[in-house]
């Protein structure tokens, strides 16, 4: 399978600074203090799956819908601030796998005290 050309990853890196960032700046909501965009993947030309992680006990679920409900609002942001023709639409997700990336990690240090 081939790879994302190099183009791409530029695009995908970009997306995911100037999300980060507009969560930071932008969005006043307390919910979403914390919350880090982990990865994002294409799925073709039309959608972006933007995968979150949130450190708190926030419910993930609420937390995905609330950014669901707000991406016409980042959507537009990324059209002002990115010079393409078309963007492809956001979908935010749980980021599952990072959540368990933390666990083997606490294992293996667990594993490293006498």
């Amino acid at each position: 399978m081939r790879g994302n050309p190099a183009g791409q990853k530029r695009f995908l890196a970009d997306i995911q600074r100037l999300l980060s960032t507009l969560l930071m700046r932008e969005v006043a909501d307390p919910r979403f203090n914390g919350v880090s965009i982990t990865r994002i993947e294409t799925s073709g030309r039309q959608l972006l799956h933007v995968w979150v992680y949130h450190n708190g006990e926030s419910d993930p679920e609420l937390c995905v819908q609330s950014l669901n409900r707000m991406a016409p609002h980042f959507e537009h942001l990324l059209r002002r601030a990115l010079p393409r023709r078309r963007l492809p639409k956001l979908q935010f997700q749980w980021d599952e796998a990072f959540e368990k990336s933390g666990d083997v990690l606490q294992m293996l240090r667990n594993l490293e005290t006498p």
